[in-house]
């Protein structure tokens, strides 16, 4: 039987910036991918193995609320045996590491080594998380969209002389490391370069080449384009309406697809925008991506204001990396009344009881209710949630 391997690996973006197969992350990134482990399991395909220490009473309990759970398997021993394919949460050398080394010992070469990307694949993958990446779309966008609705793409800085420059003629601006993601790796400067800026521009250029500069923009909604990249095609994988505070994210709003394109559409686009939009960046990413990574992604984008007008950014950033916002989409489509909205959430309490207590409080004040494998209101989390965890991921259908 076929069988993917699936593996929440949330300190992926870390990873990435270090660049190194030995690669430890920080205490709280390990906490994050202990408590939120069998999180693959609401987008795991049928037959799906999900890497997980996930206690059996709970995911028994969860089969039974969601029966269409019940053909993929979760261990923390995944066999390589049964295993013809891997899906991480993002590609990198510290993750590839790790899954070639399962049930691997003296005397064996472990067969999943062969369903790990090579030397020379990873590299691409590695290069096409660049935030130049981003930079190169927006440029395309540009370049084949009449509008006036887009910014100027951001710039690639090299040394602190140009970071020096560009800070005297743009203000307030964003300064961004290459490879960073989920709010790191930022830098905002609104009042002039200070030591500590100069400080984090030289260590970061110093470590990964440039820095990347644009301005900070009047915000006025966040969300993603979504696709999927296989056999070397691209195609469309739906809408992520998100929340961000200070660029680190926050929350996601659940709604169909129509209901995101409605609001998006009435409040702040034209529609014929928004789908050619998507429909360039289809052939943005199939032209440039898609031969080198298989997998979902996003395209972070937002609408702002400048000068009483409302504008579109159309490429913030490319996670070349599963998200949450694409966990969002998959579970609202595949768990939720189609009418129904929410809320869906990661929750990070610094206490150990305090998330279980208030776990507890919700689960009993928002009821769940479920017809036909489909939430149609209350709240739930999507990870167990037990007296040492201090992450969750949960929803509420209000």
């Amino acid at each position: 039987m076929s069988r993917t391997l699936y593996i929440f690996n949330p300190e992926h973006d870390l990873a990435l910036a270090n660049n190194d197969a030995n690669f430890n992350a920080p205490l709280s990134a390990r906490q994050l991918a202990s408590d939120l482990s069998c999180l693959p399991l609401w987008f795991a395909d049928n037959n799906g193995i999900v890497w997980s220490s996930v206690s059996s009473l709970w995911l028994a309990e969860i089969q039974t609320l969601f029966p269409q759970l019940n053909s993929i398997f979760v261990t923390n021993n995944p066999d390589s045996a049964e295993i013809s394919s891997v899906q991480p949460w993002g590609w990198d050398k510290a993750i590839v590491k790790r899954l070639t080394n399962i049930n691997k010992d003296e005397n064996s070469c472990d067969p999943i080594a062969g369903l790990c990307p090579n030397e020379n694949q990873l590299a691409q993958i590695i290069r096409l998380s660049h935030r130049a990446m981003a930079v190169d779309a927006l440029n395309f966008l540009r370049s084949c969209i009449e509008s006036d609705l887009f910014p100027p793409p951001a710039t690639i800085l090299t040394d602190t002389t140009q970071v020096k420059q560009f800070t005297h003629a743009h203000q307030p601006l964003i300064l961004k490391a290459p490879w960073s993601g989920s709010g790191k790796g930022l830098s905002w400067i609104r009042a002039g370069l200070t030591e500590s800026h100069r400080g984090w521009c030289h260590n970061i250029i110093d470590k990964q080449g440039s820095v990347i500069a644009e301005t900070a923009y009047d915000v006025l909604q966040d969300f993603a384009l979504l696709f999927t990249c296989e056999n070397g095609r691209c195609s469309f994988a739906g809408y992520s309406l998100f929340e961000t505070e200070k660029g680190i994210y926050r929350s996601n709003i659940l709604m169909s697809n129509e209901a995101i394109f409605s609001y998006l559409t009435q409040k702040y686009f034209q529609p014929e925008l928004l789908a050619t939009v998507q429909c360039q960046l289809q052939l943005f990413i199939e032209s440039k991506i898609a031969a080198h990574y298989s997998g979902m992604l996003g395209v972070d984008m937002f609408a702002f204001r400048e000068n009483d007008t409302v504008k579109l950014h159309p490429c913030v950033e490319i996670n070349l990396r599963m998200t949450m916002g694409c966990v969002a989409r998959i579970f609202y489509d595949k768990f939720v009344k189609q009418e129904a909205i929410g809320r869906f959430y990661i929750d990070h309490m610094s206490s150990k009881k305090a998330l279980f207590a208030n776990h507890n409080s919700k689960y009993h004040s928002m009821p769940l209710q479920i017809e036909n494998g489909r939430i149609q209101s209350g709240y739930f989390s999507l990870t167990p949630v037990t007296e040492q965890s201090l992450y969750r991921v949960s929803i509420e259908i209000s």
